[in-house]
This record gives structure tokens, C-alpha cells and sequence, in this order.
């Protein structure tokens, strides 16, 4: 039986890979922090193993013994794509370094595939729309360098003879989100929204569960290897869509309010104080950076997982916000 190892299977991607992985015939063993919560990985067939992120010896343990390795784990919080400040040095530390540490394992153990989850993040944010996979990479946030770094690193042990495979998700939601549909179902619950060109720029959101089955897709084609691979909705979206979305499933929702970006940075350093209490991190996407990505078309081009995989999402928007909706009320 294949056995895969899944680090930061607590998270929300890590979760619905597990699930993905179980129900697809293979043996799971997750890697964790000492801290994390594993209560959901108890239940199924799970082998859990947990270590410090720099302890290159538990890396060895988790990797020893396993064909495939899913690198989910990463630094991020929601502000991250917009994040240029350079304050946080846990985008090294945990996006990279990390990153590296599985890679030496890995080589070490001859494990078959190595497949690393990177970010949209890495795209020039002046790519053509919709962006292939052999757009530039000139990353405007720290958090998009920090990932592109790691890709970088997966090329460089493909080059050593460990098969890799890269994903670059858009913003994913789903059950577990901790990030950006939280702070989302904030502002849709308020009377009046306020969005830039209303919310009519394209903005990729993923469901967390197509980006999982899409990870599967690529572990078993050989097609896969040393290639990156988008992982978007397959269809423009935007948060004018995801308004309506939300107001389909629940029957409400704020009146859209359309500002001018000129308007938003006038009213930054207030509107950052405010966003800063309600949702922490998120006070990022009124910076410079953050502005400039807002006013701009965001939507990945699908077609290659498409040629070489097979692969299609299968999740509509509405689907997916009903479905995670539905797991918070749980």
C-alpha cells in the first residue's frame, strides 16, 4: 500500500488531503507541531507524528518509510498576499528552511514524489489574466518571496533526483478556514460594503477540497513530475460574486457600495486602525501593496492540470460557501 506523509495535516488543506488520501486507498501519516490540535486526525486511520519544525531528526522519522510526501505546512495569516513590510521572520523560518529540512529527508529516504503547496503569491501582479503557470515570478509580498524561494528549492532537489511537483493555490477557503472567510463573513454581515470598483475585479477563491483532490491528481501521474500546477475555481470569480454567493445560500447580505482607489487610500490609516481590531492581518490589504492587487484582474488559468491530469474543480462557489457555512454551524 502507498503511504504518504502530510505535514500540517491539522490545518485546513492538511485536513481535507487526509481525507482525500484515506478515501483514495492510501495509508496517511501526519506531521504536526507539538502544540497543534489533532483532535480531527484521531478518528481515522491516521498515524500521527509531531516535532518541532527545526528538528531535522523527527523530520527523518516522519519521512522514513513513506513513497509520497505533501508539504502543506506554511507561515501565513490574511493579510500575507498583501504583506511587503518585511516583519516576520516566520516566512523564512517555516516557508522555507522547513521546506529545505523535508527536502534533505526526503532525498535521503529516496522518497518516490514530493509535492509542495506554493501560492499564487509567486505571480508578477502585472501577469497576464488569466495566468498560466509560465507567467513571471516577481512576487510583490514577503510571503510570495518566502514561497517562491521554496519552489526554487524543490527544483533544486528535482535537479538531485527527487520527483517533485509544485501547487500554486489562489486564496482557498472551507472548513477549518482560519484566515480569509472569517474575515469575509465579517464584512458580509454588515449593512453597507464598501469595495473597490464594487468588487467587480477578478479574485480568485478556491474551495479547499478541490485544491485536495487536485494534490491527489498530481501524486499519481507521472505527467506531474518537476511541473507547478494552478489550483483555482476554473471559472472568474470576484468579491462582488462572493457577496452574492453568500447572499444566495443565506438569504442576506450588505449593499454593495462601489469606492474609488484614490478614495480607499485616503481613508487608509483609519480604515487600517479599524480593520486591524476586527480582523488582525488584515489591515495589509489597505497598504500600498494591497491596493494595487485589489484594483487588478486576480484569476489563474486551469487548462494545464486540465491536459495533463484529467482534472477539472468541482465545487461552484455557492457549493462551497453553503458547505463551509455548514461545518462553522457544526
Amino acid at each position: 500500500m502507498t503511504r504518504a506523509l502530510v505535514t500540517g495535516a491539522s490545518g485546513m488543506l492538511g485536513r481535507q488531503l487526509v481525507d482525500v488520501l484515506l478515501a483514495g486507498g492510501i495509508a496517511v501519516r501526519a506531521f504536526v507541531r507539538p502544540s497543534s490540535d489533532v483532535r480531527l486526525l484521531t478518528s481515522p486511520p491516521v498515524e500521527v507524528l509531531s516535532g518541532d519544525l527545526g528538528d531535522l531528526d523527527a523530520i527523518r522519522r516522519a519521512v522514513a518509510g513513506v513513497n509520497w510526501v505533501f508539504h502543506t505546512a506554511g507561515y501565513f495569516n490574511v493579510g500575507s498576499p498583501f504583506d511587503s513590510s518585511g516583519s516576520s521572520p516566520q516566512y523564512k523560518r517555516v516557508n522555507v528552511d522547513l521546506t529545505e529540512s523535508l527536502l534533505t529527508a526526503s532525498l535521503e529516504a529516496q522518497v518516490e514524489r514530493f509535492l509542495y503547496v506554493s501560492s499564487s503569491s509567486v505571480y508578477d501582479s502585472e501577469a497576464d489574466v488569466p495566468t498560466g503557470e509560465n507567467a513571471p515570478l516577481r512576487p510583490p509580498s514577503d510571503y510570495g518571496r518566502s514561497k517562491l524561494q521554496a519552489e526554487e528549492l524543490v527544483r533544486s532537489y528535482q535537479a538531485k533526483g527527487l520527483k517533485g511537483t509544485i501547487i500554486r493555490p489562489c486564496v482557498m477557503y472551507g472548513p477549518g478556514d482560519r484566515h480569509f472567510l472569517p474575515v469575509a463573513l465579517k464584512l458580509t454581515r454588515l449593512p453597507v460594503l464598501p469595495l473597490v470598483n464594487a468588487g467587480r475585479n477578478l479574485f480568485d477563491l478556491v474551495y479547499v477540497r478541490d485544491v485536495a483532490e487536485l494534490l491527489l491528481a498530481a501524486g499519481r501521474s507521472d505527467a506531474a513530475v518537476g511541473k507547478a500546477y494552478n489550483a483555482g475555481p476554473g471559472v472568474p470569480t470576484s468579491l462582488r460574486d462572493l457577496v452574492e454567493a453568500y447572499r444566495l445560500v443565506t438569504g442576506r447580505g450588505p449593499r454593495i457600495v462601489p469606492v474609488s482607489v484614490e478614495v480607499v487610500r485616503f481613508s487608509a490609516r483609519p480604515s487600517r486602525w479599524l480593520l486591524a481590531r476586527l480582523a488582525p492581518g488584515a489591515e495589509a490589504m489597505l497598504t500600498d501593496t494591497g491596493l494595487a492587487l485589489m484594483s487588478k484582474d486576480l484569476h489563474l488559468d486551469m487548462s494545464q492540470a486540465r491536459i495533463d491530469l484529467d482534472y477539472q474543480p468541482r465545487f461552484s462557489l455557492e457549493q462551497g460557501i453553503a458547505a463551509t457555512l455548514a461545518s462553522f454551524e457544526m
